[in-house]
């Protein structure tokens, strides 16, 4: 299995070490392509991106089946922009992500990804538990479990405001087909670009949590997720009316308990399974429900004879 994973950066070099070694120390039976693509850097990132592929290119341990490493720099159109321009360099792949140059992979998070997608081939795309970590790495939050309902992804709700939670972008893992279906990243987006892609694959098919963390967010000084107003305002812009009525409908679906989604678990050390979980029992119970079926349901899978 082939992984290409991109890094989209400007004036990184305070975390990008971090981040690129989160990629390429990944271990498993798998290929890593990673590129950088760097949009014009004064900072010493260049010179980063030099070292690593000298190192990579020497006696750096590669504890995978192999790593294909390159970077380029040139002015782009901001950060969709160069993820898109960092996949066409990458040639062709089994898995697509894209990670930003201050946040980083779990370890062995590209090894779940690689189970899953082998084991489950009718699952497009996956994501983990959302993490958060601080400037100097430490972990913040682990999230539990999150709904993110197919229909509730397609109708936008996962902002921040109509439901709390967002898809990770650095825990987010898909398949080309999906990508080429919906024709990548859309590259007019300044800040919401990931929030229109989720929107779209949701449309094509279910979007599956894996009970794992596979990527961290970094909540830092002066990054551009900080401003939630213009990240706001340009995801109601991206909306029709009619859009936004869906929007409203599914939010208050959401909070009333009323969607079924995808998880992937393991017990122990058996395999992953791919189950569907309800956010409640029935109406009537409301979210009082929820708690108690997640129990009933992880008991009777393990009760299960494998």
């Amino acid at each position: 299995m082939r992984f290409n994973i991109v890094t989209p950066v400007l004036n990184g070099e305070k975390f990008l070490d971090e981040t690129i070694f989160s990629v390429v120390s990944q271990a498993g039976p798998f290929t890593i392509r990673y590129h950088v693509q760097d949009g014009g850097s004064t900072d010493a990132t260049l010179k980063i991106l030099s070292a690593w592929q000298a190192r990579l290119a020497g006696e750096f341990p590669i504890c995978c089946d192999g790593i294909e490493f390159s970077y380029a720099s040139a002015p782009d159109k901001g950060l969709y922009d160069a993820v898109n321009r960092g996949f066409a360099a990458c040639g062709e792949a089994d898995v697509m992500a894209w990670i930003n140059a201050d946040d980083r992979y779990q370890p062995g998070a590209f090894t779940t990804v690689a189970e899953a997608f082998a084991g489950f081939p009718d699952i497009d795309w996956v994501t983990g538990r959302p993490t958060v970590i601080n400037e100097v790495g430490a972990v913040l939050h682990i999230s539990p479990l999150i709904p993110f309902p197919r229909q509730a992804i397609a109708a936008g709700i996962f902002e921040g405001r109509f439901a709390v939670p967002f898809i990770q972008q650095e825990g987010t893992f898909w398949r080309p087909r999906l990508w080429e279906k919906v024709g990548g990243l859309d590259s007019k987006f300044r800040l919401a670009g990931d929030f229109d892609l989720w929107r779209r694959f949701a449309r094509q098919t279910d979007l599956v949590i894996i009970d794992t963390i596979l990527g961290c967010f970094r909540f830092r000084a002066g990054q551009l997720s900080n401003d939630k107003s213009k990240y706001h305002a340009e995801v109601d812009a991206s909306l029709s009316p009619d859009e936004m009525i869906i929007r409203s409908r599914a939010a208050k679906r959401y909070a009333s308990k009323g969607y079924e989604y995808y998880v992937m678990v393991r017990h122990y050390c058996g395999p992953l399974q791919c189950q569907r979980w309800p956010m409640r029992i029935a109406p009537i119970f409301g979210h009082r429900a929820h708690g108690p079926e997640r129990l009933r349901i992880l008991i009777m899978a393990m009760l299960m004879p494998t």
